[in-house]
């Protein structure tokens, strides 16, 4: 039998590296007036998630247009001239994961 201490070892669960923060780019300082591209990845719940977020950045962040891409599959990459696409017609593009 191990010999009592009559210590308790509390472990702190927060990460131990602070991320640095990088502010926003200089190449595109803002969204107003910019085309976003969504890009979905099928996966549960990613289509309800992008939709919220084409509602906040069209009302809050001045979006021109929000542009609503899917990738054939979350398990494969995007096809090619879904990712064309988005570079020809989008000024950023947001890529959502969900489960």
């Amino acid at each position: 039998m191990a010999a009592s201490t009559g210590m308790i070892e509390i472990l702190d669960p927060t990460a131990e590296d602070v991320p640095e923060e990088l502010g926003l780019s200089k190449t595109l300082p803002n969204l107003k007036g910019k085309v976003v591209g969504l890009l979905e990845n099928r996966k549960y719940h990613a289509d309800a998630f992008l939709g919220e977020l084409k509602e906040v950045l069209l009302n809050e962040y001045g979006v021109a247009k929000v542009v609503y891409a899917t990738k054939f599959t979350y398990s494969a990459p995007c096809a090619e001239d879904t990712l064309q696409s988005l570079i020809n017609d989008c000024d950023a593009v947001i890529h959502a994961i969900a489960d």
